[in-house]
């Protein structure tokens, strides 16, 4: 914190600037690295001390320099704002295999974090709207224009933070949950919120008839503490009630453990998603690194 007069003024480097940026966007899950050091120098020092990924990682760069060039001239002739890494990939697969093909996505990915780390108008994605961070804690609303249940930059925050998991609001938790399972392709309802008779989404097959009963009943249980057996007999009586194929308990905790007896002894087709498998979700869902995007 710098307490001075009106008066005072400080210098500071545009690359002091660029690296407050960088660990800005890191926190808010933005950036998969929070140093504004280029991506070659960063690669170059990953390769440099094996003799033979060394050599390939040259080649590979001197193959991204002379596709870059072919791929900005594709853009400006079609009118694209987008830059189409396929053939670079190929080149890079087909002559030097997998090392190759994977030092071809570094090179994107690292292209597609550079445009973030410079002061300019090019990043991965423009946004139309501003989204308050505050609100993934304390408001009830899930309208978004970036994603079908809750915002992508929330799912990118929580994926950098994922132990803020148990501080946001319980109604955005019930909308991460339906976003994951719309996003695997699945038919997805979001109940109301609140006297909703305990199942909070519905999932079905994608291809679910009419009046066909849901694959999955889903309770979110924004928990500190386990999760008792009373929810769990709940969840089984309307699993049964609806004709569904099985439960699914979404928690911030864990199903205790006498609940979990009663489920292998009484047959109860319940599983639960705790902490670390909404991690695996928020992984499934962050904003993709790969590609460039240049659209200003």
């Amino acid at each position: 914190m710098l307490s001075m007069g009106d008066e005072s003024v400080i210098r500071i480097h545009s690359s002091d600037i660029d690296e407050l940026f960088m660990q800005v966007l890191y926190h808010l899950g933005n950036v998969d690295t929070p140093t504004p050091v280029s991506s070659t120098i960063r690669l170059l020092h990953k390769y440099k001390d094996d003799a033979k990924l060394y050599l390939v990682y040259m080649s590979v760069f001197e193959l991204y320099t002379a596709h870059f060039k072919l791929m900005m001239e594709e853009a400006e002739k079609s009118g694209s704002k987008t830059l189409n890494p396929e053939n670079f990939m190929k080149e890079c697969a087909m002559k030097y295999g997998k090392p190759g093909l994977e030092m071809s996505y570094e090179l994107i990915k690292g292209n597609t974090e550079d445009m973030h780390c410079k002061l300019s108008s090019y990043r991965r994605y423009e946004w139309s709207d501003t989204v308050n961070l505050e609100e993934l804690f304390k408001s009830e609303s899930l309208e978004s224009q970036y994603g079908e249940f809750i915002d992508q930059r929330f799912i990118d925050f929580l994926h950098r933070n994922n132990d803020k998991l148990g501080e946001m609001h319980w109604r955005k938790f019930e909308g991460l949950t339906a976003e994951y399972f719309d996003r695997q392709g699945y038919k997805v309802e979001l109940g109301p919120g609140r006297n909703d008779g305990g199942i909070d989404v519905r999932v079905w097959k994608d291809n679910a008839g009419e009046g066909e009963a849901p694959l999955i009943l889903v309770q979110c249980k924004r928990y500190k503490s386990k999760i008792d057996r009373t929810v769990v007999k709940a969840l089984w009586a309307d699993v049964q009630w609806e004709k569904a194929d099985s439960g699914l308990i979404v928690t911030t905790s864990s199903i205790a453990p006498g609940a979990k007896n009663d489920c292998v002894a009484r047959g109860y087709n319940i599983k639960q998603a705790d902490k670390d498998v909404i991690s695996k979700w928020l992984e499934h869902m962050k904003t993709p690194g790969a590609g460039i995007f240049m659209g200003k």
